[in-house]
């Protein structure tokens, strides 16, 4: 799950960033990162069916950013498994 890595990884750099430190930012990318690794998480237990409900209930832009991550990392097929069709 590379992309989902990189995707969290990135969220966490974000959050110490001067800008977002300075427009009161961090924690919202902080949180965004622990939502991405829940997601991660579960579904490196296989998880889906709970994998796919965490995802569902995140906001819009953290939810589209992990679906595209784990789309890149997995497919259209394993993507569509958690309720989500990238074309």
């Amino acid at each position: 799950m590379k992309n989902l890595k990189n995707l969290i990884e990135d969220l966490k750099n974000e959050a110490k960033s001067e800008w977002a430190i300075a427009e009161d930012m961090a924690d919202m990318y902080e949180q965004d990162a622990k939502d991405a690794e829940n997601a991660l998480n579960l579904l490196s237990k296989d998880w889906i069916e709970a994998a796919a409900t965490h995802i569902a209930y995140l906001d819009t832009c953290i939810r589209e950013r992990i679906v595209m991550a784990i789309y890149a990392d997995k497919g259209a097929e394993f993507t569509a498994t958690l309720g989500w069709e990238v074309n």
